[in-house]
């Protein structure tokens, strides 16, 4: 089959893959938070809004400024200044709505730095803007898509877009760009040769997608060529990798390693074996410090091996909270999926699976070590990962690596904005960036789970109750 021909299947496809019928409102299914009006809702501009005299997260410093006041119009940060300077009071306040934030810790908008908004999703008989409210009534104001089918994603980044009241921000991630066949057919594209590698490219830049995701057949020499385009286009290019040596891919100029995994496995002592990791070996250090050289990002995104490993056996891992307000189709499909990753992940005893849960863990701090710069992403919605909540307990498994929470935060904000090119936009409280913004109840320098602690999530200049936003979300 010709290129084009299978280019326009696979567009079709999207109708299919997004599930979104696009005659139909989806007001219609669920109601939006009674905080985002009809006149609020789409593209309307908030009203004035003063953070008045919190303590604020300064992103750069790692550290929490007390009695800050934090100003937003017109759905951006317009000034953060001393309380004592910029208040209620204050002549540049006149007239906006006020919060007041005496004991409240104001961050940045989380995002997270790897989901999936139509693979999986797929498979459990629901459409990406179903989980949307998921990931922001947990404080996640941005996502960033790592492979999904291109024109779903862009359909369901247009329902973000008109209801931002429940909505993150959306970033698209290119097909995932494989060998033949692509592991995943849904969402997997096959590039046989380098000279494949610049019209695809342009394609997707053409698409508008951020994001370039080379995947586990993909052949040295094509993604060293998409590498370059890719970045002749100012996309970022990330790895999940096996036939590509991750050492290659970094050379190579690849800016981003997803998963730990995508690391241990070129550490096996037995390659048939993934549980035979040898973090003590010449080579190990020979790969941490590679990355380290080239400043290659690595995006753990833990909570997908935490839930693989274990879910089996530890009624802590299937069982954790988190998971009961999933849709019951998306719980449906993870049951359904215990079958297949027995026979795979969870084949071996329970304390050989923990035994490498504890050196993903270890690796994940022989990398921080090192220097190497870690983001904070999840691969929600795939089994035991769900969407919103996954993100901070991604974060307590970054601390309990060995991260400090002020670095934690720091990626889960700036850092996962840097790996989008959206640093002068979103990523830290400060004037000029978009007014997406987590106030908490406690400080999370003191206990990471305090992120967990949410009063107010402001998207887009709008104060919105985080339990009105997971209202709107559905149940089954």
């Amino acid at each position: 089959m010709a290129a084009i021909d299978r280019r326009d299947f696979m567009r079709g496809a999207a109708l299919a893959g997004a599930g979104l019928a696009l005659g139909c409102d989806a007001d219609d299914r669920r109601a939006a938070p009674a905080t985002a009006t009809g006149d609020e809702a789409g593209t309307a501009t908030a009203p004035p809004l003063l953070i008045d005299r919190a303590s604020v997260f300064d992103v750069r410093a790692g550290a929490m400024r007390p009695d800050t006041s934090v100003l937003i119009r017109d759905g951006r940060i317009e000034a953060v200044a001393p309380g004592a300077e910029l208040n209620a009071d204050s002549d540049a306040a006149a007239g906006a709505a006020r919060i007041d934030g005496a004991g409240l810790f104001v961050l940045p908008g989380l995002i997270d730095a790897h989901v999936h908004v139509t693979h999986i999703l797929y498979q459990s008989h629901m459409t990406g803007d179903e989980v949307l409210p998921f990931y922001l009534g947990h404080g996640v104001t941005s996502i960033r898509s790592t492979g999904d089918n291109v024109p779903a994603q862009r359909l369901i980044e247009r329902y973000a877009e008109d209801h931002p009241e429940i909505s993150p921000n959306l970033f698209r991630c290119s097909f995932l760009i494989d060998g033949n066949p692509p592991w995943h057919p849904d969402v997997g594209w096959y590039l046989a040769t380098p000279a494949d590698v610049d019209p695809f490219v342009a394609d997707m830049a053409a698409w508008g997608v951020k994001t370039l995701k080379l995947y586990v057949g993909v052949t040295r020499e094509v993604g060293r060529r998409v590498i370059e385009v890719g970045h002749e286009h100012g996309l970022v290019v990330s790895g999940h990798l096996l036939d590509y040596h991750t050492a290659d891919a970094v050379t190579d100029g690849l800016d981003c390693v997803e998963h730990i995994y995508t690391v241990s496995n070129f550490l096996l002592d037995d390659p048939d074996d993934r549980h035979s990791i040898n973090l003590d070996s010449d080579e190990a250090r020979r790969l941490i410090d590679v990355i380290a050289e080239h400043g290659a990002r690595v995006d753990p995104t833990l909570m997908v091996f935490w839930g693989t490993l274990l879910f089996m056996d530890l009624p802590e891992v299937y069982g954790h909270p988190d998971h009961d307000p999933m849709p019951a189709r998306l719980k449906a499909f993870w049951d359904k999926d215990r079958a297949r990753r027995s026979l795979d992940w969870g084949a071996s005893p329970i304390s050989v699976r923990e035994g490498t849960w504890e050196k993903y863990l270890r690796l994940t701090g022989m990398l921080h070590e090192a220097g190497v710069q870690l983001l904070v992403g999840t691969d929600a919605p795939e089994p035991q990962v769900a969407p919103g909540a996954s993100l901070h307990h991604e974060m307590e498994f970054l601390v309990e690596a060995g991260m400090p929470a002020r670095e934690v935060l720091s990626a889960a904000t700036l850092e996962n904005a840097r790996i989008l090119k959206e640093e002068e936009s979103r990523g830290a409280v400060e004037a000029g960036l978009e007014a997406d913004l987590v106030l908490l109840e406690a400080d999370p320098l003191e206990d990471i789970r305090n992120t967990r602690r949410i009063r107010t999530v402001v998207r887009g200049g709008r104060a919105l109750d985080p339990a009105e936003i997971l209202a709107a979300a559905p149940a089954e």
